[in-house]
């Protein structure tokens, strides 16, 4: 009786092994031979299920976004029916404060970058913003109607400023990683909304997250 293959599955172990591959050496390190060597099959395998180089890559972009976005739902759920906490939690899972976070925001670092010249990638990346900042808003729009945040205040554009604060501090830290080094010795990282404008600020609180950033190599 011939085996029943999981084909979902098998793209996704696959798209997988590509993220991983990103994450540990960037994009002149995906080859069909790499990720047939990385996920455990052969190369006939990662041929029969992407046509190209180029689907591989985009593949593996729908698959990174998959996953941040079912972690994200994940983190939230912590926060119960409070909006403003999940806010803060979805942002939270937006920096990279442990290795998981770390991994995939270089992965999207290097898709930003292709998505300059590329333009089926660009259109990923742009409905992944999309989608992030529609998140976002409704999430400041539940947080006005429960009082927590002015009503007077402008949801859409609330949303777009706090996520270029988070992505740009985000990206910052993933060239430089001791931007987040005060976040690492003092605590969790918490939204404050002040005249109108996000910042960031620390408090001395139990960290949501208890795997350590990786440090810069010396």
């Amino acid at each position: 009786m011939p085996k029943i293959v999981d084909h979902v599955k098998r793209r996704e172990e696959l798209s997988d092994a590509t993220l991983r591959l990103l994450a540990r050496s960037g994009l002149r390190a995906i080859t069909t031979r790499s990720v047939a060597e990385e996920a455990g099959w052969s190369t006939g395998v990662v041929n029969h299920y992407f046509s190209s180089h180029h689907d591989l890559l985009i593949q593996a972009l729908r698959r990174a976004v998959q996953r941040q976005t079912d972690y994200v739902r994940t983190v939230t759920r912590r926060a119960g029916d409070d909006p403003l906490e999940r806010l803060r939690l979805m942002m939270q899972a937006s920096l990279p404060l442990d290795e998981r976070s770390v991994s995939l925001l270089r992965i999207f670092l290097i898709f930003y970058a292709e998505a300059g010249d590329n333009t089926e990638a660009s259109e990923e990346v742009r409905e992944y913003l999309s989608s992030w900042r529609r998140s976002v808003t409704r999430l400041i729009k539940a947080a006005q109607s429960a009082g927590q945040i002015s009503a007077d205040l402008e949801a859409v554009d609330l949303a777009s400023d706090l996520i270029a604060l988070a992505d740009g501090l985000a990206i910052h830290a993933i060239l430089d990683p001791d931007v987040l080094t005060r976040y690492e010795q003092r605590g969790t990282a918490l939204l404050a909304l002040l005249e109108g404008r996000w910042s960031l600020r620390v408090e001395r609180t139990e960290r949501v997250n208890t795997e350590r950033r990786p440090r810069r190599p010396s």
